[in-house]
């Protein structure tokens, strides 16, 4: 008949395959139609079209990519609910989570949702013993990745067919589900190269990779890895900032105990993931802070690119935030906004068209992190510029002070190698006391008189240093050294 059925979920979670074994028992073939190009091309007819040829064929149409359509264009939510209405047999529409679908009461929704750690194991479990490969600890992997049966599925395909050394190919089962060449290319790339010393630990190495290239495949040029990541021995921060980074830490390490063990999930039904707000002059250490968390958690440092997530398309900024945050709930990764008062600043009176475009994206936000159950962090160089509502949602708010006389000699010492070679006495203390730049600049000064050391072809001196700093001043626009560069 004209039976209407939306599935939500992540991508992965199975939607097209529960679709292709109703449409089996039903005796129809799943058909899926890309939606979001034809929305997006503003070719709602050839959509018509295609739903008219899969209800001639006897297929179970399947509509991707309704979830594109922008939140104030109602025009075409309308023309293509219509369209919908209109046609004559059974349909089904595919969904992210939470998103809403253009169709009139009276359809089926089913929502699938993620899957705890115990049945994220046992879908690796099975998936990999079907495959005949074996990890060292599977319960490890299904903590660390948030992934759907469908994603378990393709990775392990992938690793078995391309990593045969590890273990014997078994017969390929290839899952019911839409093709996509580009993740497939990715993982089969990161298997090729995932490069294991010890042969009892390929298969691991090799699912690993495949999963990390799986989700920067989905993040696409939004967000890219930081692979050299800082360590506490490079910072240098008050008592009360480096108590309230551990208290962070310790929320971050035991956040699946407090939810899924505990029963915590219950009781917090929104933001269950931990964003952080680091607000500080320039070089106060906000950013090597996140990357020091980040290695010492052991999860992916995901820089956000700003100018790659803000579009001037209608709806192009929340489908890319969408996938920031969605691969970041999946993985074992961290996002990093830096500067982050450009996308979440306040929202402003509407009286043109871009404020109006600008308010929607900042909602958007609002709402995706009262969802949001991964780990951010968020640096400005100015708290006041953060929207109201965006400070009610954050779980951390710490602010990284100008260091003193003491926290710059400190810095000044982590920032020269013990195998520099030094000639003559470093009055590192003097430079503490006269100069009052923040870590930052230490560091950029540091490494620009090793650059002057090396070109006279001579061991380091206080000399170079106090060039070195000089010039930081000048290019920082500082008439005088006596004054703040920060």
């Amino acid at each position: 008949g004209r039976a209407r059925v939306v599935v939500t979920g992540r991508a992965g979670s199975g939607r097209r395959s529960l679709l292709a074994a109703l449409a089996e028992l039903a005796g129809r073939t799943l058909a899926t139609i890309d939606g979001a190009m034809l929305i997006r091309e503003r070719r709602l007819d050839a959509l018509a079209d295609l739903l008219r040829q899969a209800h001639l064929s006897g297929w179970l149409p399947c509509v991707d990519g309704l979830d594109t359509i922008a939140s104030d264009d109602g025009a075409t939510r309308a023309a293509v609910a219509e369209l919908l209405a209109d046609h004559a047999g059974p349909l089904s529409v595919r969904l992210p989570r939470d998103a809403p679908a253009p169709l009139p009461p009276g359809h089926v929704r089913v929502e699938l949702p993620t899957a705890p750690i115990g049945e994220r194991a046992a879908q690796w479990t099975v998936a990999l013993a079907d495959a005949g490969l074996e990890v060292r600890d599977v319960d490890t992997l299904a903590s660390r990745f948030v992934v759907g049966p469908g994603t378990i599925q393709r990775v392990v395909t992938s690793v078995a067919r391309l990593a045969p050394a590890a273990a014997p190919r078994t017969a390929d089962r290839a899952p019911d589900r839409a093709p996509d060449h580009a993740v497939d290319h990715a993982i089969d790339h990161a298997v090729d190269h995932a490069v294991d010393p010890a042969p009892d630990h390929a298969v691991d190495h090799a699912i690993d990779a495949a999963l990390r290239q799986y989700l920067e495949t989905k993040l696409g040029n939004v967000a890219t890895r930081v692979t050299r990541l800082a360590s506490w021995s490079q910072i240098v921060l008050p008592a009360d900032i480096q108590d309230s980074i551990s208290a962070l830490l310790a929320r971050i390490r035991h956040r699946r105990t407090v939810f899924d063990t505990w029963g915590f999930d219950r009781v917090v039904s929104t933001a269950r993931g931990l964003t952080a707000l680091f607000e500080g002059g320039p070089g106060t250490g906000k950013t090597l802070v996140a990357s020091a968390i980040a290695a010492e958690l052991g999860l992916d440092l995901y820089r956000v690119d700003l100018s790659q997530v803000m579009s001037k398309w209608i709806g192009e900024t929340e489908q890319n935030l969408a996938r920031v945050f969605d691969a970041a709930e999946e993985g074992q990764a961290l996002l990093l906004f830096d500067e982050a008062d450009s996308l979440f600043g306040k929202r402003t009176e509407v009286r043109t068209a871009t404020d109006r475009h600008a308010n929607l994206e900042v909602n958007y936000l609002l709402q995706r992190l009262d969802s949001f159950e991964g780990v951010a962090v968020l640096t400005t160089n100015f708290g006041t510029a953060i929207d109201a509502a965006f400070k009610r949602r954050l779980s951390v708010r710490l602010t990284f002070p100008f260091p003193d006389e003491a926290a710059r000699a400190a810095l000044w010492r982590i920032h020269l190698p013990t195998r520099l070679p030094i000639a003559g006495d470093l009055d590192l203390a003097a430079l503490a006391r006269t100069y009052k730049m923040s870590g930052g600049y230490i560091r950029n000064a540091a490494l620009r008189a090793a650059f002057l050391a090396a070109d006279e072809h001579a061991a380091l001196s206080q000399d170079h240093l106090e060039r070195a700093i000089r010039a930081e001043f000048r290019e920082g626009g500082k008439l005088a050294e006596s004054g703040l560069l920060e």
